[in-house]
């Protein structure tokens, strides 16, 4: 699929999706991060797409054994370097659960370890939104907006972590560290 292909794509699935048909919103968004997998955009809607169709359905113990074979079969993907085909497994799981924070995780892990900071906020954002009181989504989800320089962001989702557990260390450190890195680039200018 070329640049132009996308963009037509990509206005179709945003149509369609605004229309609430959020069946051919998936189809389209689908075959879009099908054929250029680091599109954050399309996944970003087409995790939307899924959420916005899912809602006030019931997970079947058939998606949870499901979602367990499908994992085993990305992480396989995964150690062989097939990072495409095993982001379009996890979004197989995405699909039967969109609130599947955990696989949101994976695929935002996916992403952060292959340089793409962006797209593993983007997900670990979607991560958060499915459950607020993770800690460990709150941890990395700060931790990256570090990596990133994006201080507020990262002082608001440690304050959040914060108001669950006010005594986690890790987070207490990390905020005191935020704090003093603030701190320095005040002073010096940097």
């Amino acid at each position: 699929m070329d640049e132009k292909e996308l963009k037509e794509y990509y206005a179709k699935g945003m149509l369609a999706f605004e229309k609430e048909n959020y069946d051919y919103a998936i189809e389209i968004f689908s075959q879009m991060i099908s054929a250029q997998y680091d599109n954050m955009e399309a996944r970003h809607y087409l995790h939307l797409s899924l959420q916005k169709k899912a809602k006030g359905s019931k997970l079947s113990i058939a998606s949870s054994v499901n979602k367990f074979f499908i994992s085993m079969q990305a992480k396989g993907m995964l150690k062989k370097g097939n990072i495409p085909g095993c982001l379009e497994l996890l979004e197989k799981i995405i699909a039967s659960n969109p609130n599947d924070f955990e696989t949101l995780k994976n695929i935002a892990d996916i992403f952060y370890k292959k340089g793409m900071l962006l797209h593993a906020i983007n997900n670990l954002e979607e991560a958060k939104l499915a459950n607020p009181k993770d800690m460990d989504t709150l941890k990395k989800l700060g931790e990256l907006y570090v990596k990133k320089e994006d201080y507020r962001n990262a002082k608001a989702t440690y304050e959040s972590a914060l108001k669950i557990n006010p005594n986690d260390t890790e987070v207490l450190k990390s905020f005191k560290n935020l704090d003093a890195l603030g701190t320095l680039k005040r002073e010096f200018g940097s």
